[in-house]
């Protein structure tokens, strides 16, 4: 099945710790329990976010995943939680693991 990576960004309202409320704090446990929920249909192949203050305006998180096709991928994205109350924006793309610890090299 294709892979894909979509990337979220914190909107910069959020990138300051006192714009967050319960609100937003409930928003990011609903993301974190979509994104386990994927995992458990065995369509996430890799979490992960950079480790720098939330307001850097570097400040990533990535999902690679897999889906049928673009349109599921999108599909994928836009359901995050994070991503529909609009608390980031992301962006999807088509993807392919090269290297990675643990599995050989090809050939």
């Amino acid at each position: 099945m294709p892979q894909f990576i979509y990337i979220l960004q914190l909107k910069p309202h959020f990138r300051q710790s006192e714009n967050w409320t319960d609100e937003t704090n409930a928003i990011l446990g609903q993301h974190w329990n979509y994104l386990v929920g994927l995992h458990q249909k065995g369509q996430i192949t890799l979490v992960g976010r950079t480790n720098v203050d939330i307001s850097n305006e570097e400040n990533r998180g990535i999902a690679i995943f897999e889906a049928a096709d673009l349109e599921e991928a999108i599909a994928i994205m836009n359901a995050d939680p994070c991503v529909a109350p609009g608390v980031m924006t992301a962006q999807v793309y088509p993807f392919s693991l090269a290297l990675f610890k643990g599995v050989p090299l090809p050939g």
